[in-house]
């Protein structure tokens, strides 16, 4: 009778064990889609962004010649917009669906970031030799939607601190 009390128990352990898979912050991120379903989320030195940020969420997509634009900010107040946090990017690159080196070597790639009260842009001299990875998977120009993923890493202004953004992804419809 013990050692049907100890499979008992052991197939007890082994089930929870199962259901108590810790989330990962990858798992916190929206799925990757590729339908025009308006989600963004990335690391951010490893952490789940946009999660746990109060204030007003909004979003700016367009594409238009080559030109990606996409900025995720979240302000104080949509009447009185002070922005808390936020990830941009633009680059004039974007052609096809495919692998990007974005080089910030040239000024007119504006990638920035906002985190924890400090402002992070690739236009710094800090920057010089960074670089951008984009995947876009898809852009639908009759449905008007691009989806992809990125990474990059941008200093501050003094070159005394770093962000990681990492693992990003996008899904968005633009006009």
């Amino acid at each position: 009778m013990s050692h049907i009390k100890l499979l008992l128990l052991l197939a007890s352990l082994s089930c929870l064990s199962l259901h108590c898979k810790k989330e990962s912050e990858l798992d916190k991120l929206p799925p990757a889609t590729a339908i025009g379903a308006n989600t963004f989320g990335c690391l951010i030195n490893g952490k789940a962004w946009p999660l746990g940020v109060k204030g007003s969420h909004y979003w700016d997509v367009s594409y238009q010649n080559g030109v990606l634009h996409i900025q995720y900010n979240i302000v104080s107040d949509p009447f009185n917009p002070i922005l808390i946090e936020g990830v941009s990017f633009e680059t004039n690159k974007i052609h096809t669906s495919g692998v990007f080196f974005i080089n910030f070597d040239n000024q007119s790639e504006n990638f920035v970031v906002k985190y924890n009260d400090v402002l992070y842009r690739s236009t710094q001299n800090s920057n010089k030799n960074g670089m951008a990875y984009i995947y876009i998977n898809n852009i639908d120009s009759i449905n008007h939607f691009v989806s992809g993923t990125f990474d990059f890493s941008l200093f501050d202004q003094s070159a005394t601190s770093q962000v990681k953004v990492s693992s990003g992804r996008f899904d968005f419809n633009y006009p």
